[in-house]
């Protein structure tokens, strides 16, 4: 689902096709006020899982502003495993990707409110229409005409973190949303032999190779931590675990300190791990949101990716940004046109160890 946010693809027929359809559909009925009696309110953006991450301490505020309303997030089945530890919450699965599905479980819902927190995609705006929902709101995105079937609409700002955008979409039902992201290991996993540091080197979406750090720093890295005493544990989606066996074979030293756990947990049993772990350090990603969302020490790697938008939150959560000028230029996350490509260039193995340091208050090898 991730990786469909991105298509480059599915973002020119979502836009040719989408546009003129959500404004059709909306030039067809009048703006509704909220109805006087909110039961049932439907949270949704079920892709990314970061946003999710960032997402769930809103919908957290939302659910306890409406006591004896129930709320329901509705996320990909992946978003699931960590969902379910979120307090004051119904979870339901949800396929964006097939209109049936997805209209199906909105309208089985009878909800009475729902609320699109996603900000550029015309698909979603067309669900809140045939949702049978009293009241529908989201974004109004520069550029993006996707908020003409919204009853209610809040400007979408380049400017804030994206959890003050959320925040703002909130107060349209009159919350005001000050929580950060808390998520609650389950407690299932086996965890790696202690202490352990967890590096998570893959991104994903459109482009995500220009988010990638450089593997040689990786290993660089891996090393100095590795003769710190640590475990180095490294995670990844299935899909990444060709590449991730890849590193571990071109560094025959490190085979007796490395863990490769890509593919091998779902994201509820990386919960654990995230949390049972040192320190993560973590391109930045929907890994990097859980770690900081579980409190554990979190270094984040930021090239194309703004900090500023896209950073980590939390007391022990730090961003590590490129020193190389014209980064950190992602907006909605795919305006890689006409920009640098060398981002994670600027980022230095001693600048992250500097962060773990800070973090964990232990001298690593030089």
């Amino acid at each position: 689902m991730v990786r469909e946010r991105g298509n480059p693809v599915l973002r020119v027929a979502d836009r040719y096709a989408g546009v003129p359809l959500v404004a059709a559909a909306g030039a067809l009925r009048r703006r509704r006020p909220l109805p006087a009696e909110i039961r049932r309110i439907g949270i949704l953006n079920a892709t990314a899982i970061g946003d999710t991450v960032l997402l769930s301490a809103v919908a957290r505020d939302v659910a306890a502003a409406f006591p004896d309303a129930e709320t329901i997030l509705f996320s990909s089945r992946a978003n699931l495993a960590f969902l379910e530890t979120v307090d004051g919450l119904t979870v339901r699965p949800i396929r964006i990707s097939s209109p049936r599905e997805a209209v199906r479980a909105l309208r089985a819902a009878q909800l009475d409110v729902v609320l699109d927190f996603d900000s550029w995609p015309r698909i979603e705006p067309v669900y809140c229409l045939l949702s049978g929902a009293s009241f529908a709101a989201g974004f109004r995105t520069a550029g993006q005409h996707r908020h003409y079937g919204y009853d209610a609409w809040v400007e979408h700002s380049r400017d804030v973190h994206t959890i003050e955008n959320f925040r703002r979409l909130a107060s349209v039902l009159g919350v005001e949303s000050t929580s950060l992201p808390a998520l609650r290991p389950p407690g299932r996993a086996e965890l790696p032999p202690s202490p352990y540091v967890v590096l998570h080197m893959w991104p994903t979406g459109v482009s995500s190779d220009l988010k990638e750090w450089p593997e040689e720093r990786w290993r660089d890295l891996a090393r100095r931590l590795a003769a710190a005493g640590n475990t180095v544990v490294l995670t990844g989606a299935p899909g990444d675990a060709e590449w991730t066996r890849a590193f571990v074979e071109a560094a025959p030293d490190l085979r007796e300190s490395v863990v490769d756990g890509a593919g091998r947990w779902d994201l509820g049993e990386l919960l654990d791990v995230l949390a049972g772990s040192r320190c993560v350090v973590s391109v930045n990603t929907g890994v990097m949101h859980m770690a900081a969302a579980v409190d554990v020490p979190t270094v984040a790697l930021n090239g194309p990716t703004s900090s500023a938008r896209w950073g980590p939150l939390g007391a022990r959560a730090v961003s590590v940004d490129s020193e190389l000028p014209g980064c950190g230029y992602l907006y909605l996350g795919w305006e890689y046109d006409g920009e640098r490509r060398d981002c994670m260039e600027g980022i230095s193995v001693e600048r992250v160890l500097e962060a773990v340091q800070q973090l964990t208050r232990e001298p690593l090898p030089a």
